[in-house]
């Protein structure tokens, strides 16, 4: 499954912006997208209204849609936002934040509960990027984002993408890296084997590119269900046969190996009929 976690979406109910929603969706439906998440940009304080809003309808047969929202840290105070009892927060699938300074990057790395750190790769970073502090947020399950639709807006942008990728990647030595497109237009959006091809120009091998937008983008879903039903160390969960058969994905499984793994196990069951001496 291929997987687009940056579909930028803005708040206000403009037909416009409606539309121009819907042309993208329909442009990652025909590149062969699977999930999609639409993400929401915070600056400043998280009120009430930046509420999950989202409401696109006609396409949810076709692609599976989830909600994302991005904060954007400029000073650590603004941590007490990020409370895992936020109803605000506790309203979308997965929470992002985007450090602009290398004590909100530390920060962001060691001590905030969130599931993506994204970084502004369209431009000169403000800091370094040091293999201790990235390898904290990755034994901790953060994922780092690289945006590739700043490179197609503008060479200057595709210089520092490149360079700022490369570094990340090995920083990170390839690990809990995911590639997402942020496009604001759908003429900016590519498929899915051309992102693995510029995965390869930013230093990873094409089996880690290509995990970049599918087996990396699934564990940060999986990540952030992990963190919204964890709460001071006591955590809520269904049994595995709740799921339906279009969720098996999460535990690896389909219908067919399910079935399969039921009729290895019934043969290992099976009694001894040979008779004891």
């Amino acid at each position: 499954m291929f997987y687009d976690l940056n579909l930028p979406y803005r708040a206000q109910h403009d037909l416009v912006n409606q539309d121009e929603l819907r042309t993208r969706i329909d442009m990652l439906i025909k590149l062969g997208y699977h999930v999609i998440a639409y993400n929401h940009v915070v600056t400043g304080k998280i009120t009430p209204n930046e509420t999950n809003v989202v409401d696109i309808s006609g396409k949810k047969s076709k692609i599976e849609q989830l909600t994302r929202l991005t904060y954007i840290i400029e000073d650590i105070s603004q941590n007490h936002g990020l409370s895992s009892t936020n109803s605000v927060l506790a309203s979308y699938d997965i929470l992002a934040v985007r450090p602009t300074n290398e004590k909100t990057f530390t920060n962001a790395c060691n001590t905030l509960e969130i599931d993506i750190i994204s970084l502004e790769m369209g431009s000169r970073l403000p800091f370094y990027l040091k293999h201790s502090i990235v390898g904290t947020a990755i034994e901790r399950g953060i994922f780092f984002e690289i945006s590739y639709a700043p490179a197609i807006r503008d060479s200057t942008s595709r210089h520092h993408l490149i360079s700022n990728a490369q570094n990340l990647v090995r920083v990170s030595r390839g690990k809990n890296i995911i590639i997402t497109s942020e496009a604001q237009r759908a003429m900016e959006l590519r498929g899915p084997y051309n992102i693995v091809n510029l995965g390869t120009i930013m230093g990873m091998n094409q089996a880690t590119a290509k995990e970049s937008i599918t087996t990396n983008c699934r564990a940060v879903v999986i990540h952030a269900a992990t963190r919204r039903d964890t709460h001071k160390a006591v955590v809520s969960f269904e049994p595995i046969t709740s799921l339906k058969p279009n969720e098996l994905w999460k535990i690896g499984k389909d219908k067919k190996s399910q079935a399969m793994g039921k009729s290895k196990k019934a043969k290992r069951m099976r009694p001894n009929t040979d008779d004891e001496e």
